[in-house]
């Protein structure tokens, strides 16, 4: 059983069953991806504390559910890993954690989706729900949380549908009738507000929620405690809450969370026209009105409505459809689009969907080697999408469609002759994108696709005969790429494009006159790089493009 990295050998010295807290520093990596996910709803929080929750067997269960079962039966293989927020009330989580199952929905009380374990994407959920458990003597101002690691797989989407038929369920609906008959794996709904339908997203504690009906499909990762500025709107909210009753009226609104349109009145806390009066900004679009929208509409519709995660996903998937022919690549840059791209996408880092959709809509509207195209490449840049496609490789390793997509925006956006292109594929280097492309094909050394496009990125990636490039070369040699391209061509005899993008791969990373060069030549021949070099050119020998860079593999290695 492997267990994280950062646990240490053998999954660290905790006992077999019981959960061990690991204090971490503030300043770790875990810690700032958490006050990232924290700032997100509660800007005025202060993250005081995180302890890295380490149970053996919770952990076991979880990895072997999402690995072996969950990963084969929900749509597309997409386990749908995120990291959410849970509130155990009165109970302090270390009591809940004593419990053999962690978090068991059996003794769930209840809610709009019935007998689960309810997750919010947004920590204002359980904090102005007063889900979150307080802290004895702060007045409210100090609450603890869970982080939850969940595999979601496929969701049933509920939107603010509430009924009692909704309260009383304990499991999803059938996605699938069968044979063999499959149910969702869970399900998500809201925006809503604790105890209140609806909401949309400008109450201060609303949030999309998602319920889990087993307990191994979630991983409790962490417990956190957050100090609130008393003078805070959620503050104001936990006071409002504090029963079901006193919080029908619902909390005072907030800023927007999205961005206002360009030119638009902003929302409330903004300086505005100085008008006195509040208009309301408009309704997200429905997935139907976003998949007839042209152009302008659906970057529109992005720009104004991307914190929606619904609505980011639709106007991103709308974008890659649109793109998909030439003369509309150019308009959608003009109209904003790689802004509002990468905008959607630091916005929803933890949505396997948005992700996927994020960075297939930027690597189509970046595809092209003219010009204006380059341009492309280089506005996607500018407006940080080098390193949104390797956040969004480094948290859904496990999703391989983001993999995919991921380096194949990755290695659009860095590809190029242009003056910037070198400093393109320096700053994917300088942001961690060499290893992530490595760990995409180390991760999924069996799916196609994954390594094609992992080769492809390493290409572009790793070209160039100065010192930089030449410390991109051994920087991916360093991080095992040889042996992953290796592997990608052994395993892949049949996929021409996996032969073409290996060899190719290989011949960049391994090239250079320098003694470090020849030792990473000499790495690649240990590895079989020839012999997978001459089974590439025998397995395509009408491939022109194969046989090209087959040979120019194979003397390189000579």
């Amino acid at each position: 059983m492997t267990f994280p990295d950062e646990w240490g050998a053998g999954g660290g010295d905790g006992g077999p069953t019981e959960s061990k807290l690991v204090p971490l520093s503030m300043q770790s990596n875990e810690a700032l991806l958490i006050k990232t996910l924290l700032a997100r709803s509660c800007p005025s929080a202060r993250l005081s504390r995180v302890q890295r929750v380490q149970n053996k067997k919770l952990w076991r269960e979880y990895a072997d559910y999402r690995d072996k079962s969950l990963v084969h039966i929900c749509a597309g293989g997409d386990v749908n890993e995120m990291l959410l927020f849970h509130g155990t009330a009165e109970r302090a989580a270390e009591d809940v954690l004593a419990h053999q199952n962690g978090l068991d929905p059996r003794f769930s009380n209840g809610g709009f989706y019935g007998q689960g374990i309810y997750l919010a994407e947004d920590p204002s959920y359980p904090i102005g729900g007063r889900y979150a458990h307080r802290i004895s003597g702060s007045g409210g101002s100090r609450v603890q949380l869970l982080i939850v690691k969940a595999a979601l797989g496929s969701q049933q989407e509920m939107g603010q549908r509430i009924s009692a038929e909704t309260r009383a369920m304990r499991m999803p609906d059938v996605r699938v009738e069968g044979p063999p008959r499959l149910l969702y794996d869970s399900v998500r709904g809201g925006p809503h507000r604790p105890f209140v339908s609806g909401g949309g997203e400008n109450g201060c504690d609303a949030s999309f929620i998602h319920v889990v009906y087993e307990s191994r499909q979630m991983y409790p990762a962490y417990v956190i405690e957050v100090e609130m500025e008393m003078g805070a709107e959620v503050v104001t909210s936990v006071r409002k809450n504090s029963t079901e009753g006193s919080a029908s009226a619902g909390p005072a609104p907030k800023r927007q969370r999205h961005a206002a349109p360009s030119g638009g009145g902003g929302g409330g806390g903004g300086s505005g026209s100085g008008s006195a009066a509040h208009v309301p900004a408009a309704a997200p679009p429905s997935d139907a009105e976003v998949l007839a929208m042209d152009v302008a509409a659906a970057v529109a519709a992005l720009r104004a409505h991307g914190s929606v995660s619904r609505v980011a996903l639709a106007a991103c998937r709308r974008l890659v459809n649109l793109c998909q022919e030439a003369q509309n690549k150019q308009p959608a840059a003009e109209a904003g689009a790689l802004e509002a791209i990468v905008a959607a996408l630091q916005a929803h880092p933890q949505v396997a969907g948005v992700q996927l959709g994020g960075c297939m809509a930027m690597g189509s509207v970046c595809f092209g080697s003219d010009a204006a195209g380059l341009a492309r490449k280089q506005r996607a840049t500018d407006a940080g999408g080098i390193e949104v496609a390797v956040a969004a490789l480094q948290a859904h390793p496990q999703v391989a469609v983001v993999q995919l997509n991921g380096c194949c925006a990755l290695g659009n956006v860095c590809l190029g002759t242009d003056a910037a292109a070198p400093a393109r594929k320096q700053r994917a280097a300088n942001v961690g994108g060499i290893e992530a492309i490595v760990a995409a094909l180390q991760a999924h050394p069996l799916v196609a696709g994954v390594q094609q496009f992992g080769c492809s990125a390493m290409v572009n990636v790793c070209v160039g005969t100065d010192a930089a490039g030449l410390a991109r070369k051994q920087r991916a040699a360093d991080a095992g790429a040889i042996e992953a391209i290796v592997a990608a061509l052994q395993a892949h005899p049949q996929m021409a494009g996996v032969q073409d993008y290996g060899c190719r791969a290989l011949g960049n990373v391994c090239s250079g006159t320098d003694a470090a060069a020849r030792a990473r030549r000499q790495r690649a021949v240990t590895v079989g790089a020839i012999e997978a070099a001459v089974g590439a050119m025998q397995a395509h020998p009408g491939d022109a493009a194969v046989q090209r860079q087959g040979q120019r593999l194979r003397d390189l290695l000579a």
